[in-house]
């Protein structure tokens, strides 16, 4: 029966979270950024603050890719449809530096990105594709190929770009599917630990229509 692209539920996102932290449990850039301890409640209000999220943000599509036969959710994806200069130039990212995050890190990263893609991206009418992952135990299925296709297929029926910030990882991936590079985003991750090292996020954007 295969898998297919679904609207996420809100009584999804738990499992959302879930996938989200397996995702990148051994991401190399994980231990810099969010080194923890982290409160008991973190769990509780990272599922309340991703519905908030969508309840408060127009923009906001979530999608899951799920299973048909088991029913199993295998993949998630936040995307945002910014289909206006003015829902454009209004775009904000805000940075979460709660209890267990890496602030100075989390300012560098996450703002420096936010604040590239403003100057790149401007008020032009876009989709961002703000978060992709998919259960690590579910890898090799097409399950985020399969979320990447409902959104390519989606900017194609509006004519719009899509723009994101891959890993190097995942690079090759969005390449696969008429993803081009603008630049690499770097960061000295050296400066906040120990562990720490060069970081390059690759700043990607796909045209409608190229496959």
């Amino acid at each position: 029966m295969g898998i297919v692209a679904q609207e996420v539920l809100d009584t999804d996102i738990p499992r959302a979270c879930e996938m989200e932290v397996a995702a990148y449990a051994n991401n190399p850039a994980s231990p810099v950024l969010f080194p923890g301890p982290f409160p008991p409640d973190s769990g509780e209000k990272r599922v309340n603050g991703l519905i908030e999220i969508r309840q408060n943000d127009p923009t906001v599509r979530y999608m899951q890719a799920v299973d048909k036969q088991s029913a199993d959710i295998l993949a998630f994806s936040k995307w945002h449809f910014y289909e206006t200069p003015e829902a454009a130039a209004a775009a904000e990212r805000p940075v979460n530096v709660g209890a267990g995050t890496n602030k100075a890190a989390c300012e560098a990263f996450f703002d420096g990105m936010a604040k590239r893609k403003k100057e790149i991206m401007g008020d032009r009418p876009h989709i961002y594709l703000h978060m992709l992952h998919t259960d690590p135990k579910f890898q090799g299925r097409g399950a985020g190929g399969i979320l990447l296709n409902w959104g390519t297929q989606e900017a194609d029926k509006i004519g719009l770009p899509i723009y994101l910030e891959s890993s190097p990882e995942a690079h090759r991936f969005y390449q696969k599917h008429g993803f081009e590079d603008i630049e690499e985003f770097r960061v000295d991750f050296s400066q906040f630990s120990k562990e720490g090292k060069w970081h390059i996020a690759p700043l990607m954007i796909r045209k409608p229509g190229n496959v």
